[in-house]
């Protein structure tokens, strides 16, 4: 049993205050809500009594589809006008993953112990999306928690099918290169060194094709199997460092430079920031927080703090437009949006058509990517393998030549 401290008004209108105590915070609002008072102020006190040193369960890092998961279990709970506390804590019970059920128990007790719902956000930040996050401080704000976790569901939904779009495109190219070096490290490890032995033996000058197609399967029987994948975990670490090294800024402006694929990962997250300011415009959060808060679910770093800066401009007084002209890193096709800024339903309306068209724009590149890859790995290939065989027929005609 807690202690918890509150100050209401009672059926004249006259201030009280006391202490009472309760399973949690939800029962106990509900104890003073029958006794006819409306709660001003209602937090937890320590309890007298000794505890044990028990700690809070922990918030781990939640994957989109155990957010996805979390936020339906918090929307059924708060549509149906359920204490919050203990529906979490009875869904907890029947959810199949056991991430979201630790998440729900960890949730019901921070609220037992009368935290606030946005304190407990606050605490996970970090461990759950951050649009989740804009979501549940924007529904807070507005009242309206229900329908904005609900708004959440879609967004989670829509965002992983862009992102899985995109990386499924990005496969094919992958298995592309993947099999493309295979093929050459076969020919350079196994293939040519044996006709190198037999040249050898001819005591004959060796065209100038085959000493250098010789000289490149030394080099490759040197990288061989090991040089492609050394590379892709070389590249993993590097983009993990950056984090550590506060570099993730100039990381990902780079990345977005990379022909087509960046531009696909940089129309997906604007893509992204428009759909969820879209959701914060339609549910009048005023424009400088609508801005900072999709702006704290953008993962392009860059891109992020560019929309950090819209904000702050925002806030200082400039127009949206003039805003995002001088910061100079958004499309030209947002611009021209932004002149809506005052619309209201208008403008949100224009928000969530342009991310549907910047999905799509990413969906684009990414595909475009695969259909550029795919002939350019084949020709390389098919170059490289008809030079190979040249080289390994020249000092054979050559020899059959001296030999007549």
């Amino acid at each position: 049993m807690m202690r918890f401290r509150y100050r209401a008004t009672d059926e004249v209108g006259q201030t009280v205050e006391g202490d009472l105590s309760a399973p949690s915070i939800d029962v106990a609002r509900q104890e003073l809500a029958h006794r006819g008072w409306q709660v001003i102020e209602l937090t937890a006190v320590e309890s007298s009594a000794p505890s044990s040193a028990r700690q809070d369960l922990p918030f781990e890092k939640l994957s989109g589809a155990d957010a996805e998961l979390l936020a339906v279990q918090m929307a059924n709970v708060t549509g149906a006008g359920l204490p919050l506390s203990a529906g979490l804590r009875a869904l907890s019970e029947e959810v199949p993953s056991f991430r979201v059920r630790r998440w729900l128990l960890a949730i019901s007790e921070r609220l037992d112990r009368g935290q606030s719902l946005g304190a407990v956000a606050r605490e996970a930040e970090g461990s759950w999306p951050r649009y989740f996050l804009a979501m549940l401080f924007a529904g807070q704000r507005t009242g309206k928690l229900p329908t904005l976790l609900n708004e959440c569901v879609v967004h989670l939904r829509t965002t992983a099918d862009v992102r899985r779009q995109l990386w499924v495109a990005m496969a094919y190219p992958g298995v592309l290169i993947l099999v493309a070096w295979l093929l050459l490290s076969f020919l350079a490890t196994w293939l040519l060194p044996q006709f190198k032995s037999i040249f050898l033996g001819f005591g004959t000058e060796l065209p100038g094709i085959t000493v250098a197609i010789l000289a490149w399967s030394e080099v490759m029987g040197f990288l061989g199997w090991w040089f492609l994948p050394a590379l892709v975990v070389a590249a993993w670490l590097a983009w993990i460092a950056s984090e550590s090294l506060g570099c993730e800024r100039a990381r990902d402006a780079l990345v977005s430079r990379i022909p087509l694929f960046g531009e696909a990962r940089r129309s997906a997250a604007l893509g992204e920031f428009c759909r969820l300011l879209s959701l914060l415009v339609k549910y009048q959060v005023g424009l400088p927080e609508a801005v900072r808060l999709a702006a704290g679910s953008v993962r392009d770093t860059d891109l992020r703090e560019a929309c950090l800066e819209l904000a702050t401009r925002v806030e200082a007084g400039e127009s949206l437009t003039e805003a995002a002209t001088g910061i100079g890193r958004f499309p030209q096709d947002l611009l021209h949006l932004f002149h809506w800024a005052d619309r209201g339903d208008d403008f949100s309306e224009g928000l969530q058509n342009a991310s549907e068209v910047l999905s799509a724009q990413s969906r684009v590149h990414s595909h475009t990517l695969a259909i550029v890859c795919e002939p350019a790995v084949t020709i390389a290939v098919g170059v490289t393998v008809g030079l190979t065989v040249i080289a390994l027929f020249m000092p054979l005609v050559k020899l059959l030549n001296d030999l007549s």
